[in-house]
């Protein structure tokens, strides 16, 4: 197709430049070439054969075609009776014009090829990136769930083991009082003292063992969890701590209802240890599309950098953990925080993670 199209250029430029053998070209009036002379028409149209040569197979057939393109105007001038200046300028100019169009063709081309290999280079890399956020992704679920299991098995284990162990120390302590009537005053403060040693470290076991993994978050879900963990956060760190719930109660995926528990009992933590609140708030709204839960207290903030992802180089390293976490069940994790106003950590679970859904 490209072969026949050049075929055709030429032919025309060299009818125009020889319009002796086809006698009705010359007929034609030279003023409606717009004040240019036929000769002048036929050279100037030389160029497209050139330029359509170069566009299509490359610099050297268009410098080819040049050639070829030259060899046919030549030819012409010794035909006529004079040559002109204006003769000789015009195929000088033909000549530049021709080798600047093959050069800009070639650059062009070469630049387009340079855009595609970068482009490819990226879109290489994009995917690359792509797989590896993936993979990064998928190592971070399993570590998360690794953990879990391990919390539950140790929890498990101190509920079932160290917890009883304690019980019955305390209960043969007791015995050991009944069967022994007799024992001093001082001996009977020492082993009272001791069961209440007993008695202080079984409660912190077993609220250790539900800081791992809360049974009522298995049983009943993450609003009655909260309602367990925050009392327990607020009588432990002196906090007034407010829970409002919005909407239509609903379960999530387990999976999703863990996030969403470790993500306020990380910030509620968080706001004890270091934010010198006194006030905390976390919020719940089961809205028809997505389920934003916010954490929210009055205390000193702190100034937050750019990117969320910044914020393991500030320490902030509680943060970062739920900021991977909302990821690993498609949530999107916010912070904000102001110094001497407080920080507010809101993070928007889909619809996606329910639990009707997923029976879908």
């Amino acid at each position: 197709m490209h072969i026949w199209i050049l075929v055709l250029l030429f032919t025309g430029g060299f009818f125009l430049h020889y319009p002796q053998l086809l006698p009705f070209i010359g007929q034609i009036d030279p003023d409606s070439f717009l004040y240019l002379t036929r000769h002048s028409v036929g050279r100037l149209i030389m160029l497209l054969p050139v330029t359509y040569t170069a566009l299509v197979f490359g610099l050297r057939p268009g410098l080819v075609s040049l050639l070829l393109a030259i060899a046919i105007i030549i030819p012409n001038i010794f035909v006529t009776d004079t040559v002109t200046a204006d003769d000789i300028i015009e195929i000088i100019g033909i000549i530049i014009i021709g080798l600047v169009v093959n050069l800009w063709l070639e650059s062009y081309e070469t630049d387009k090829k340079h855009r595609q290999q970068a482009y490819l280079k990226m879109e290489t890399a994009q995917r690359e990136l792509q797989r590896m956020q993936q993979n990064l992704r998928f190592y971070l679920k399993q570590i998360t769930i690794a953990q879990e299991d391990e919390r539950r098995r140790i929890a498990q284990e101190l509920h079932d083991d160290t917890a009883q162990d304690l019980i019955v120390i305390s209960r043969a302590i007791d015995r050991f009082v009944t069967k022994n009537p007799n024992l001093g005053e001082d001996n009977l403060a020492e082993l009272e003292e001791m069961q209440n040693h007993i008695n202080r470290t079984l409660s912190e076991v077993r609220r250790f063992a539900q800081d791992l993994r809360p049974s009522v978050l298995d049983d009943l879900g993450l609003i009655p969890a909260l309602e367990w963990l925050i009392p327990d956060l607020s009588k432990h760190f002196g906090i007034n701590i407010d829970i409002d719930v919005n909407g239509e109660i609903r379960r999530f995926a387990p999976e999703t209802e863990l996030v969403l528990f470790r993500i306020v009992q990380e910030s509620l933590r968080n706001v004890g240890k270091h934010a010198q609140a006194t006030k905390a708030w976390v919020y719940i709204d089961f809205g028809k599309y997505k389920a934003p839960l916010t954490v929210k207290d009055n205390g000193k903030g702190f100034l937050l950098p750019e990117r969320v992802g910044d914020l393991a180089a500030l320490g902030k390293l509680g943060l970062t953990g739920m900021q991977e976490r909302a990821q690993l069940i498609g949530g999107r994790l916010s912070i904000q925080s102001k110094p001497d106003v407080g920080t507010m950590v809101t993070v928007a679970v889909p619809n996606s993670g329910n639990l009707e859904d997923d029976d879908v």
